[in-house]
């Protein structure tokens, strides 16, 4: 097979790096799926998370890491991996590109981190957002935003909690009775640079 030299292993790489980032974009988190609690040995969090348009694969599509905050920060140890910004991932929304998600974990102090979801891109030191679940508590954290597809610049969260709670109805009436705790997320610091 004839392959000029110094092209077939970039295009490879570019080939291999939009398969890898369109294979992550099941959110098996959907409103739909999830159901309120029924025991009280767990709890649930409901957040969103997006941003004015879809990033593209090439680009530095965010997702976001939920481990436990006793650390360490490797992502193997995420309880949950959710997207933000990807293009291959099904919005939720009509007046932006981002999706709705509902969690079950158990109680528990946890730590949301962003990072970049193309593998040749990182983030140095992310910022983080400390949380806790309470058992029995079905909690609203807000949406995680990003302003553009520029890396970790600007990115934070907003209440969104009306919109957010009709369209978790709208997909899943089983939650129109539950009682709902606001506990916004802000970030409490950084990732530290090693993960531990």
């Amino acid at each position: 097979m004839f392959a000029p030299k110094g092209i077939l292993g970039p295009a490879a790489v570019i080939v291999l790096g939009t398969v890898l980032t369109a294979c992550i974009h099941e959110n098996k988190y959907r409103a739909e799926l999830a159901s309120p609690l029924n025991n009280a040995e767990t709890g649930v969090i409901i957040i969103s998370a997006g941003s004015p348009t879809p990033c593209h694969a090439l680009g530095t599509p965010t997702g976001l890491h939920i481990l436990p905050a006793s650390g360490p920060f490797f992502p193997y140890r995420a309880v949950a991996t959710l997207e933000v910004d990807s293009q291959y991932m099904e919005s939720d929304f009509l007046d932006h590109h981002g999706g709705l998600s509902v969690l079950q974990l158990p109680p528990g102090k946890y730590v949301l981190v962003p990072f970049a979801m193309n593998p040749y891109v990182h983030y140095f030191r992310p910022p983080k957002a400390d949380f806790e679940v309470y058992a029995n508590e079905t909690a609203y954290l807000g949406e995680f935003f990003m302003p553009a597809c520029e890396g970790d610049a600007g990115m934070g969260f907003l209440d969104q909690e009306a919109r957010d709670l009709a369209l978790l109805v709208e997909k899943n009436p089983a939650f129109a009775n539950v009682p709902i705790t606001k506990r916004l997320l802000m970030f409490t610091g950084r990732q530290p640079f090693w993960p531990f």
